[in-house]
């Protein structure tokens, strides 16, 4: 089987749901060539789970868990999987912690979600199809929500209405509204449906705004 026709299995390890579940589904839809075996919230989970070991398993770098992260990517590598990194923290710090853990790429939860799959190919070894640039410039066009619409959106994940953001944020509940608005019509200008809540928290999800500091 040539390169362009191979298709491995991933899975994918967050305790935020959102995360793992906006993930999947950005996966399954722009990448053919990955088929998600798993999307799991828990490390016993993922270890448990019939598909285990996949081809790539795709951990963030902090979970809720008594087993650190060196131990689970040791688990992992031991088994016969490549490891990918995802984390909030950027720096070099935590990249070079992280790679010395045992890990075979890194990528912070800021890059948009094809930078997982860019990381994933190449610890694989595979070629790059060049929709992954038109992917991640397609998403690069808009600049990123500033703090004020992170916050809205991550107390907005957490099920908070628009009149609860206002009273966490000291603000009138008009101006949540509209951040929400501005924050549909940028996805939509993208051509990323946003029609319901869900669709809003997957988007957010698959760009890494859902997350905080680890």
């Amino acid at each position: 089987m040539n390169d362009a026709a191979r298709i491995n299995t991933i899975a994918l390890l967050d305790d935020h749901v959102l995360i793992v579940d906006g993930l999947a589904h950005w996966i399954s839809v722009n990448a053919p060539d990955f088929h998600v075996v798993a999307a799991l919230g828990s490390w016993e989970e993922l270890i448990a789970d019939d598909s285990f070991p996949p081809d790539v398993v795709v951990m963030a770098r902090t979970i809720d868990s008594p087993v650190q992260l060196e131990e689970r990517i040791r688990v992992c590598a031991d088994a016969g999987a490549r490891v990918v990194v995802m984390s909030t923290e950027a720096g070099l710090d935590a990249e070079g912690e992280t790679l010395a853990a045992g890990a075979d790429a890194f990528v912070p939860k800021s890059r948009p979600a094809g930078a997982v799959l860019v990381a994933a190919r190449r610890v694989l070894g595979r070629d790059q199809p060049e929709t992954d640039t038109v992917v991640e410039d397609a998403v690069g066009q808009h600049p990123p929500f500033d703090d004020w619409h992170l916050r809205v959106l991550r107390l907005y994940s957490r099920g908070e209405s628009t009149v609860d953001i206002a009273l966490i944020e000291g603000v009138r509940f008009e101006r949540v509204r509209t951040a929400l608005k501005a924050i549909r019509a940028t996805y939509e200008s993208q051509g990323r449906r946003v029609d319901t809540r869900d669709e809003l928290l997957r988007r957010a999800a698959e760009d890494g705004y859902l997350s905080e500091a680890d």
